[in-house]
This record gives C-alpha cells, sequence and structure tokens, in this order.
C-alpha cells in the first residue's frame, strides 16, 4: 500500500512532466531520471532497486522534529519529499544496506532548513560509528548553524537521549557530529559518514569536497551532499559542480552514485517575469510568501546594483557580475555569439597585458569595422604557474588551456618570442596602426625587448 508520501511524490513528478507545474528544464530532467530509473531497475542490467519505506522512515524522522526557530514540527513539502526519496531509497540489489548515492549536488534559490539537519541528524544516529559532518564558508556561519542544530536536539527530548554536546561537536555513543569552515585545514584523516556542504557558490577552492569524497570511500553508505544556491561568479568550483550536475541530467555524463536537481530559470528566461518565481522557489507561497520576492524583484528593478543578487540568489542564475565591466548575461548574448572573423580589412590597433613572473599576458587588437567594435584576444600563461591557478584563482583554467582560449607556455615565466611571432603573423594578416604596451613590464624581462621590432609599437 503507497503512504501518502509516496502518492505526494507521484503527483508531484506527473506535475511537472507534464507541465502543470511551473518548473525548469534541470528539475524536469531529474524527475524524468527518476522515472526512467523506476522502470530500469526490471532490466538486468540495471544494478540498483527502489525501496520507498527506507526513504520513509527518514522522512518520518525529518517531520518529527521541531524547529524552536518555527515554533512547530517540519513539514516537508512534496519536492523535498523528492530529494529524500532519491538519497535513500535507492539501494544495490545485491546488497540493500549498500545505498546507490555517494554524492550529490542540490541547487535551490533558498536554503532549507528541511534538507541540512535531518540529514546530519539521520546519519548521527543510524550509522554505525558515524562522523557526520557540515560544512560552510566561515567559522562564524558553521558555529551559528551547529548552535541552531543543538537547539534542535534539545527541543526533542527523544532525539536529545543519549546525546553529549561540547561546544563543537555532539556525540552519541560512538558516533559524532562536528563543523568544518571551507577553510579547515587536516580534514584528509577523516572517514565521513555524511556531509553536508552549505552555500558552495561561496568557496574559493574545492579541498574539502574532495578531502570528504575520498575520506568516505572506506563507508558502504558515505555521502558528500552540496546544498547551494546559484553564485555570482562563474570562476569558482561550485560553477564547475554545476556543469557536472547538468552533464549528468543531459545524458553527456553517465555517474550512477550521483544524485541532482536544479531549481533555476531556463537559459532565455525574462527573469522580470514574476510567474517564472515558482522555477527557482519551490516552497513559493507555502514557506516563502510570494509578496516578499516580488518586492524583491521591483528592487532590481529599479536598482541595477541589485540585479546580480537577485538573479542568483532567487532566480537561479549564474552571473559573472561581481567584478566584470561587462555583465555576463550580455557577454553570453550577444558577444560570444558573435564570430570570430573581423569583416573586412579595417585598420586596427593593439594592447599588451606584459605579465612580470607569475600572471597571465594578454594580447589585444580592436578593430572598427561596419558600425561595431571588433576584439580579437589571445591569452598566454607559464605553464609551471597552471596548477597554482587552478588551486587557488580558477578552476576552469585547464579546460580553457585544452579549448584554446588560453596558451600555456613551457617554464616559469613568459616567453616572450611566442608573443612577438603571434605579433608578426597578425600584422601580415591586418593593417595594424599600433600596438600599446606598459614599459615597466616590459624592463621585468629582457625578452620583451624583442617585441620593439613589431611595426609602430607605442610606449605608454
Amino acid at each position: 500500500m503507497k503512504t501518502k508520501h509516496l502518492k505526494e511524490v507521484e503527483g508531484y513528478c506527473k506535475q511537472i512532466t507534464k507541465g502543470d507545474r511551473c518548473s525548469g528544464r534541470y528539475t524536469r530532467k531529474a524527475v524524468e531520471r527518476f522515472l526512467q530509473d523506476l522502470k530500469r531497475q526490471k532490466t538486468p542490467d540495471f544494478p540498483y532497486e527502489f525501496k520507498p519505506a527506507l526513504a520513509e522512515e527518514v522522512i518520518d524522522f525529518a517531520e518529527s522534529l521541531y524547529i524552536p526557530d518555527m515554533g512547530k514540527s517540519l513539514t516537508l513539502l512534496p519536492w523535498m519529499k523528492f530529494i529524500y526519496y532519491n538519497l535513500y531509497g535507492w539501494v544495490s540489489q545485491q546488497d540493500n544496506e549498500k545505498r546507490r548515492f555517494r554524492s550529490g549536488y542540490v541547487e535551490v534559490a533558498r536554503k532549507t532548513t528541511s534538507l541540512l539537519f535531518p540529514i546530519i541528524l539521520t546519519d548521527f544516529f543510524t550509522s554505525p560509528s558515524a562522523e557526520a559532518y557540515f560544512v560552510l564558508h566561515d567559522g562564524a556561519q558553521a558555529e551559528k548553524s551547529f548552535r541552531e542544530l543543538r537547539s534542535i536536539v534539545n527541543a526533542n527530548p527523544a532525539v536529545k537521549e543519549g546525546v553529549e554536546e561540547t561546544k563543537s561537536t555532539m556525540t552519541y555513543g560512538n558516533s559524532r557530529i562536528a563543523f568544518f569552515s571551507s577553510e579547515s585545514g587536516g580534514i584528509d584523516s577523516y572517514k565521513n559518514s555524511c556531509s553536508v556542504v552549505d552555500e558552495f557558490h561561496t568557496y574559493e577552492h574545492d579541498r574539502v569536497i574532495t578531502a570528504f569524497r575520498y575520506g568516505g570511500r572506506s563507508r558502504k553508505n558515505s555521502l558528500v551532499l552540496i546544498i547551494t544556491s546559484a553564485g555570482l561568479t562563474i570562476a569558482g568550483p561550485c560553477y564547475a559542480e554545476n556543469e557536472k550536475a547538468r552533464n549528468v541530467l543531459n545524458g553527456i555524463l553517465t555517474d550512477e552514485t550521483y544524485f541532482t536537481v536544479i531549481y533555476a530559470y531556463n537559459a532565455g528566461d525574462d527573469w522580470k517575469d514574476p510567474r517564472l518565481l515558482f522555477k527557482a522557489n519551490p516552497s513559493l507561497r507555502v514557506i516563502i510568501p510570494q509578496e516578499i520576492l516580488e518586492n524583491d524583484l521591483n528592487d532590481a528593478l529599479v536598482t541595477p546594483s541589485h540585479q546580480s543578487d537577485f538573479k542568483s540568489k532567487t532566480c537561479g542564475i549564474w552571473t559573472n557580475d561581481v567584478s566584470s565591466w561587462i555583465p555576463w548575461s550580455r557577454w553570453d548574448t550577444e558577444i560570444r555569439n558573435r564570430t570570430a572573423e573581423v569583416p573586412g580589412n579595417p585598420v586596427g590597433y593593439g594592447t599588451l597585458d606584459l605579465s612580470s613572473i607569475n600572471d597571465f599576458t594578454a594580447y589585444t587588437l580592436c578593430f572598427y569595422a561596419e558600425c561595431l567594435y571588433w576584439f580579437r584576444h589571445k591569452f598566454y600563461i607559464p605553464l609551471d604557474q597552471v596548477q597554482e591557478k587552478y588551486l587557488h584563482e580558477n578552476i576552469h583554467i585547464r579546460t580553457w588551456i585544452d579549448q584554446g582560449i588560453v596558451q600555456a607556455i613551457l617554464g616559469p615565466t613568459i616567453d616572450y618570442e611566442f608573443i612577438y611571432r603571434d605579433i608578426a603573423a597578425d600584422s601580415k594578416q591586418y593593417q595594424i596602426e599600433e600596438i600599446a604596451y606598459d614599459e615597466r613590464a616590459r624592463e621585468q624581462n629582457r625578452e620583451r625587448q624583442r617585441i620593439q621590432a613589431s611595426p609602430k609599437l607605442h610606449q605608454v
């Protein structure tokens, strides 16, 4: 007999697939993946089966928790139950005690207590010698969330029984809960049974994710779950995780142990349309009043500096507008899609941003043709600096090199002979009037003297 939980989730999936509920492309794809897997479990080559009762135990536990800040017990919405059914309902056919999903990525506009704390507490009480951890961007945020978790435990006598507390941990027999920040060190030695990473879009690197994924390999049911909203930069590790999630849902990447669902607007959606708010805010009108989000929308419409935050936090739209003088959305829709070929043979002007030791060197040509400005960019970096850039600045650097967007030059510093050759080749193809460069940077490397041989260089 189907429980009310399963009936709600089946109804939710039906609404999504039929288009009766406003939802984004990757929400629908996550639902379609779930429904397809229900069919695949009947085939001999699919090693997993769906045991709804296992998820329902966790859902019942979550809804039994009294939340002091809310003044009532949790009530999970269908979209939340959909996540629980996926994380806990799928198990190995050969070993029903071994869960299918070991890692996951949930992107939703507004953080919800209904996912973070029940998942941590479930592992804490059910996994043998559990090591349940949650991670936030900084120590102050992590301590605040730990105090909130502790207040939930203390408000539920049946949960509190047998739990011992310190300022930074809770223990239950041989099991423990602790918290970390994204900058915590010494985490490689932990054998985590469950780790929930909150607001990953604020992290500068993915070391903590990697450490926990490797640390939990010896566990039968280790789970590393990311719960985040969209972010303000595509240069960080969270956007790379978002790309992986989309590739899994699009069928480009196969990972049967990776669960993901993304609640966000579709590419091309009008973020100014309040009717689309449901796509990224599945709790709208139940937990989140619609007038609050509409007020935020009106504020973003009259205050352009607030638009990036509104798009990412409320619409699930990734932006790159924090430090960019050209908004990412405009670059993506207007500039990136134009052909790189400059029409005709116009006069061009260039500039060189020469790095001293370990930074990018940039070489740009600008032309005016057919009432438009056309730019040709080339970027260079010393090969010995690629790993450092990858770890501390931009996780996409290796992809850019593979795609030819950035040229990696052998050695610890830039060999400017490569740039000289590119300038000489362009001088044969285009009418280059002059190229400006920074004399101070040129003096830092004697090899840059070769650049002076290029025609009509102009010192700035």
